[in-house]
């Protein structure tokens, strides 16, 4: 069953500050082009480093145009020692999590984080507990790299906010035999949710002003009207979803997943495929809502 709710209002956009490496997000100043890439550094000069800092955390929505990259903080001693780019990107199965790292030293052999170079993520999981994943790592001309998927079910929320995690990246000093532990927050969002795409369009009424025709529930309904368009995500048939899409310009602005049982790997692909969809055009914002 579709449902059409009318909501009048200027949509406005918020200018965030660019986070290192894209994405944008607090704590933040510099931004990296799309196509920063590590290289040895024998090849290639020193990059920027991102910012240390307790409590300051990158948001970085998946879905949108930006490259979600980000510089993690350089060792102490700077980024001749060691420096990293981080790059997030949703696959089918979650978010998978790529790391680039130049290093003067590597050492990837050790029973623990302490005795060796290592990458370790706490992505916050559905009931708020933080789960361990080490980032497996493998050794490259002038560092290391390492690839990591967090599946989706691993997560706790998929829009606005976003699920935090935590990275830990232990960098070795084979010649003083100690260690630094360089900390640093993201979090990941599938974008906007409808809800808050509903709170940030506050219905107005302009006496006079011709806003345009209306469109109707037909119109606004036909993109989702069938389940043509996330018949791939798999869906169960036992389970449903119920889906709100704010729409504007023809463009989804928020959207809004539930899936039941929950499934956020599912939750997840609907989502995507849903802010893929072209609505027809309007200056308003409507809310559609669909089940299934």
């Amino acid at each position: 069953m579709i449902s059409v709710i009318r909501i009048l209002g200027v949509f406005g956009v918020a200018a965030l500050a660019a986070g290192c490496g894209g994405g944008g997000g607090a704590g933040t100043a510099k931004t990296a082009s799309h196509d920063t890439q590590l290289h040895p550094k024998d090849s290639h000069p020193e990059h920027e480093c991102g910012e240390h800092g307790e409590g300051k955390t990158q948001t970085f929505d998946l879905h949108d145009e930006h490259a979600d990259k980000t510089f993690a903080p350089c060792s102490k001693t700077g980024a001749h020692d060691h420096s990293s780019l981080i790059h997030f990107e949703a696959v089918d199965h979650g978010v998978k999590i790529t790391i680039q790292a130049r290093d003067d030293e590597v050492t990837l052999l050790g029973p623990n984080v302490k005795e060796r170079d290592a990458v370790v993520v706490y992505p916050t999981g559905p009931n708020g507990e933080k789960k361990e994943v080490e980032v497996p790592l493998s050794h490259v001309k002038g560092g290391y790299k390492g690839e990591k998927i967090i599946h989706w079910n691993e997560l706790s929320k998929l829009h606005d906010e976003g699920t935090k995690i935590d990275v830990a990246i232990y960098d070795h000093d084979k010649h003083s035999g100690s260690h630094e532990e360089i900390k640093f927050s993201v979090a990941i969002s599938t974008g906007k949710s409808c809800e808050k795409a509903m709170d940030e369009n506050p219905q107005e009424i302009t006496m006079g002003k011709n806003s345009g025709p209306d469109l109707t529930k037909d119109q606004l309904g036909a993109p989702m009207k069938t389940d043509g368009f996330m018949r791939h995500c798999g869906l169960a048939d036992d389970a449903k979803a119920q889906i709100c899409a704010a729409v504007k310009g023809g463009k989804p602005l928020g959207v809004s997943v539930n899936v039941s049982p929950s499934n956020n790997k599912v939750a997840a692909c609907i989502d995507r495929a849903v802010r893929k969809l072209s609505f027809p055009s309007s200056a308003k914002l409507d809310v559609v809502k669909q089940s299934f």
